[in-house]
């Protein structure tokens, strides 16, 4: 999981759960943090003085190889299900594989870490490309994820990935998320499939699953019963999807409580659709989110 000699001052590897999954609690002056190696997950995030910033779901599957619901999972190399193949793992394989601890580096108080995914005969048996993802995960006053993807093989790749971002709520029926007024978006619950544009603000009244492209992705969730919100930041991102599955489909899975949908929501930053990226041979690129809490 890791080869570094020594880890920095707030930072210790941690068992999650009983099955055998492992990763790295963060305790520093400036936060408090839980970071899952499969996956290269960040469960949980909370800056001094302030509320957890992210939901972690309290029927998650803290086993190998299953998802956990919650934090931030990365959604790479594709998104939703599989473009040509529906036997494979919706979401890709990146939050499913142990990502390796590359660096981890104490700077101005903020931990830094570097986790690594590379292309092995796993992979490619699900995806037949080369290619290295590194996640930079910044662990200070506010959570940052940067993920930098190498094309390593001899022929251009396409992919799609979102951070796939959940979020705690007093109630999600009142929240809302502001900046995307006057786009377009593909509503996933209409069978016809026409996108349909966007409103005012998108609410959560039920089942919500919407997929904007070609925006930018800086946006708000705003908590109206707490008068807070969360400024999503995002740099190379032009896809936004809003998420809460509602109380019929949340009593339909295994790894949420019937009424967990009322306490969380997802907003997630990302490339998907339209907005995929294809990248070069030899090529990198990096995409960036920073969350800012308000209050």
């Amino acid at each position: 999981m890791s080869t570094l000699p020594s880890l920095p001052d707030g930072l210790r590897e941690v068992s999650l759960g009983d099955k055998g999954l492992r990763g790295w609690q963060v305790d520093t002056p400036l936060c408090r943090a839980l970071v899952s190696a499969q996956g290269g997950q960040v469960l949980a995030f909370q800056s001094r003085g302030r509320e957890p910033l992210l939901w972690l779901s309290p029927a998650a599957h803290l086993a190998p190889g299953l998802a956990i619901r919650g934090g931030i999972p990365l959604c790479f190399p594709w998104f939703g299900p599989h473009p040509s193949d529906p036997r494979q793992s919706a979401h890709g394989f990146a939050r499913l594989r142990e990502w390796q601890l590359a660096s981890a580096r104490l700077d101005a108080g903020a931990l830094h870490l570097d986790l690594v995914l590379q292309a092995d005969a796993a992979t490619r048996d699900l995806w037949p490309h080369d290619f290295r993802a590194t996640l930079h995960v910044g662990l200070g006053h506010h959570l940052s994820l940067q993920l930098e993807v190498a094309n390593n093989g001899t022929a251009a790749f396409d992919f799609s990935f979102a951070f796939h971002s959940y979020f705690p709520l007093i109630d999600s029926r009142r929240a809302r998320i502001e900046g995307l007024a006057g786009s377009t978006c593909l509503d996933q619950l209409d069978p016809t499939g026409h996108r349909r544009h966007q409103h005012g603000p998108v609410r959560f009244d039920g089942e919500t699953d919407r997929i904007f492209t070609g925006v930018s992705a800086d946006c708000r969730l705003l908590d109206e019963a707490r008068n807070s919100a969360v400024r999503l930041l995002s740099s190379g991102c032009r896809s936004v999807i809003a998420w809460n599955p509602g109380p019929e489909k949340a009593a339909r899975l295994a790894d949420m409580t019937p009424s967990a949908w009322q306490g969380m929501a997802c907003v997630e930053s990302g490339n998907v659709k339209e907005d995929t990226v294809s990248l070069p041979p030899g090529a990198v690129v990096r995409f960036a989110l920073t969350l800012h809490q308000e209050s």
